[in-house]
């Protein structure tokens, strides 16, 4: 699939200029986007931001019928004031998208602020969640696909799991893991499909975790980032929380609290939760193995090995 480079300030600023028919405003680039690239737009008092998709033959059309649909059903989520399937300047799909005030949650410093906020968020997660979507895997972003429609690039959830699976552990047991573990991962993966399947695609943010979770004076104001939109079990994104909480904060209680309230969540529910937890911790291990070492790693492997303690003598 072919990406363009990201587009220069002064092309990005002609883009903004043209929408928003004025000159008077000051863009940045925003370097942490990964599926898009980001730029920041200060309006006086007013700030926005310029999202534009790498991919030509690719649309933020899903993305943008996303963020209208979840709004509607009460879910604080930037506003898009202006779409593209293809911008002319560019040669890329664009949109530009009101902020959600403040900041992410993570530069919370009260405990108690920080587990309110995260009773909402998963109060929010889980109005998110009742959106269906037919298939399962990568929401598909072509250009034809606009409008209603949110369809998942695999048929079952055992063709988005497995073939990942078996890749992932292979590397990983050449650097990560001892075949014991490996052979462990498989075994609990492999019993508890039965709990992981049990639900019909469902869409998830795809990368959830608290630094998507924003907040302003210690009060919750949204969720950003719709990049990684995916259709999975609803519990796909509780569990991708697990994996990453406590790196700074621990907030998975407070988020499964807030889920509950609107979404009653089972003993097996928390048990799927644990295996997806598993199954995106090797996943992401095994697409960032070959990068240079860090805290990341650390925290991943430690955490896939507190999920297999966990789950190996339960299913």
């Amino acid at each position: 699939m072919i990406k363009k480079d990201a587009p220069s300030l002064d092309l990005a600023a002609q883009v903004v200029g043209e929408y928003l028919n004025s000159t008077a405003f000051k863009i940045e680039r925003v370097l942490s986007g990964v599926s898009t690239y980001v730029y920041r737009i200060r309006l006086g008092e007013e700030t926005l931001y310029l999202r534009v998709l790498p991919e030509q033959e690719r649309s933020l059309g899903v993305e943008v019928h996303v963020h209208s649909l979840v709004r509607r059903m009460g879910v604080q989520v930037p506003e898009v004031i202006h779409f593209e399937h293809h911008n002319e300047v560019l040669g890329m799909s664009v949109m530009l998208v009101k902020e959600i005030p403040g900041s992410s949650v993570e530069d919370c410093i009260s405990n108690g602020e920080y587990e309110d906020i995260l009773y909402q968020a998963g109060q929010q997660i889980a109005v998110i969640h009742q959106v269906k979507v037919d298939g399962f895997g990568w929401i598909i972003r072509g250009q034809e696909q606009y409008g209603n429609f949110l369809r998942g690039e695999k048929k079952t959830l055992q063709d988005y799991i497995c073939p990942y699976l078996e890749e992932d552990l292979f590397l990983l047991s050449q650097k990560v893991f001892s075949k014991r573990d490996t052979s462990q991962i498989t075994n609990i993966i492999n019993s508890g499909m039965e709990l992981m399947s049990r639900h019909e695609a469902h869409l998830v943010h795809g990368d959830f975790d608290d630094s998507h979770i924003f907040q302003q004076a210690g009060k919750y104001t949204g969720i950003i980032d719709f990049g990684e939109i995916q259709g999975s079990s609803p519990l796909y994104d509780l569990g991708h929380f697990k994996l990453h909480d406590g790196q700074r904060y621990y907030g998975f209680d407070s988020l499964a609290k807030g889920y509950d309230a609107v979404t009653s969540l089972s003993y097996n529910d928390l048990l799927e939760i644990d295996l997806w937890a598993l199954w995106i911790g090797v996943r992401r291990l095994g697409m960032i193995c070959g990068r240079t070492w860090g805290r990341y790693h650390e925290h991943l492997i430690k955490t896939v090995n507190m999920e297999i303690e966990l789950l190996k003598d339960m299913l």
